[in-house]
């Protein structure tokens, strides 16, 4: 029995430990580490302590605040910069990873046409930027990582119209890009929303009045825009905003007012309902990290970041955790026979057993999550049954699907079984069929 627990509880241990390793997701920032250059970094919202990814990156190199991008799946940090010796920014791609710098193309023209903001489409894996077209307008642009060639998708919108620095969000899978601008002569910010697709303005309403929006986000799972906001006292706070209608709704009171801040450095925590943000207290020097509930608006933590008077912050970015990898298990459908044919067209279930081998316990999997074939069957009964398959000693789990909800077509040489074990992981498993159609 020892032989079968001993792989078992390591493999167990070691899912857990990679599990408890990504589980709060990773807080970047981009910060001056003190040299001029800009350098990306891991910030511990609870603590406030700050590891290096990168060197510091072609110190000096003058950048504006919240102009930066994640790519979480990719290991992408973008930011834009000028370096000293030059006229137009750069367009510098950091792996997360390992810190290395990928690329830095330059954006040509940029001078004339600087950028405020960057966001990226993980869905489309594009790039959007907001920059001044030369017109003191604000266009929406794709940029392409490699090359830095911009793309155009609106058009200018409202030249002269002001705008502070870092203050964008996406809404990818609704095509949505949302930033804050003032109109002249109008002295109001306006919420702008525009069709990442075609380019259109989708609403512009006046923000409420007293409102100074100094950075937004988008909770893409509960279709929110937070944003972040001086709300009159010179303090910070976490609203709701409107994009329809430009109506601001509270979520957390007035933050240590006054709270000096750079636009456009706060990052979300969607799956987590936290906002983190940077801000100076009137009586200290460094920075504190602000971590703030979305549900509650409560200030969770704010410890001091060490040194950030000097190495101060110019950007976040919130990776979430990663997925755990996918286990895959070995499954015996119709257990005895060979080969395991399936007739299609019956109206009876198919027996599919999930076994156990010295790297899966099978006894752990969650039946209830179980599904089966192209039809994600359920379990017939409800449940599954541990029984010892195939006679080694160890007890595997059966189920039974029912063979109209499974949907095996006819002429299929295999059939796919996904789930879950009682501690979240994923597993899925295929073995070999026979249809016999008729």
């Amino acid at each position: 029995m020892m032989s079968r627990v001993r792989p078992v509880l390591v493999l167990f241990l070691a899912l857990l430990f990679a599990a408890c390793a990504h589980a709060s997701g990773t807080l970047f920032g981009l910060r001056n580490p003190g040299d001029g250059g800009r350098q990306v970094v891991i910030v511990d919202p609870v603590t406030g302590v700050v590891t290096p990814v990168s060197a510091s990156i072609s110190p000096p190199l003058p950048s504006a605040s919240g102009v930066n991008a994640l790519d979480a799946g990719g290991h992408r940090f973008f930011f834009i910069a000028t370096p000293s010796s030059e006229t137009d920014s750069r367009l510098f791609t950091v792996d997360t990873q390992t810190g290395a710098l990928l690329s830095s193309p330059t954006i040509a023209g940029s001078a004339a046409a600087p950028f405020q903001s960057l966001d990226y489409d993980a869905g489309e894996a594009a790039l959007y930027g907001l920059r001044n077209p030369g017109d003191a307008g604000r266009q929406v642009v794709r940029i392409d990582v490699a090359t830095a060639a911009v793309t155009p998708v609106s058009v200018s919108i409202a030249p002269p119209n002001a705008a502070p620095s870092g203050v964008s969000a996406l809404d990818a899978p609704g095509n949505r890009f949302f930033f804050v601008g003032t109109p002249s002569p109008d002295p109001n910010q306006h919420i702008y929303t525009v069709n990442t697709a075609t380019g259109a303005i989708i609403s512009s309403p006046v923000v409420s009045a007293g409102v100074g929006v100094l950075g937004m986000v988008y909770d893409e799972a509960e279709s929110k825009l937070f944003i972040w906001q001086n709300p009159g006292d010179g303090g910070r706070q976490i609203a709701l905003l409107d994009p329809a209608t430009g109506a601001v709704t509270p979520v957390s009171a007035s933050i240590a007012p006054p709270l000096g801040s750079s636009s456009g450095v706060l990052a979300l925590d969607a799956a987590g309902n936290r906002i983190f943000f940077a801000g100076v207290p009137a009586a200290e020097t460094d920075s504190r990290l602000y971590t703030v509930d979305t549900n509650t608006g409560a200030v969770i933590s704010n410890p001091t970041v060490v040194g950030s008077a000097i190495q101060f912050f110019s950007g976040l970015e919130f990776a979430p955790p990663a997925p755990p990898p996918v286990i895959t298990v070995v499954i015996d459908i119709k257990p005895g026979s060979f080969p395991n044919s399936v007739n299609v067209g019956s109206s009876g279930v198919i027996p599919v057993a999930i076994m156990t081998t010295p790297s899966f316990d099978a006894t752990t999997v969650d039946a209830s999550t179980v599904r089966f074939g192209p039809g994600n069957a359920v379990e017939a009964h409800g449940r599954g049954h541990l029984e010892d398959v195939d006679g080694d000693g160890h007890l595997d789990m059966v189920l039974h699907f029912r063979t109209d909800a499974s949907a095996i077509p006819c002429g299929a040489t295999s059939a796919t079984l996904t789930g879950q074990t009682t501690g979240g992981q994923a597993i899925t498993g295929t073995d070999s069929v026979r249809t016999i159609c008729r």
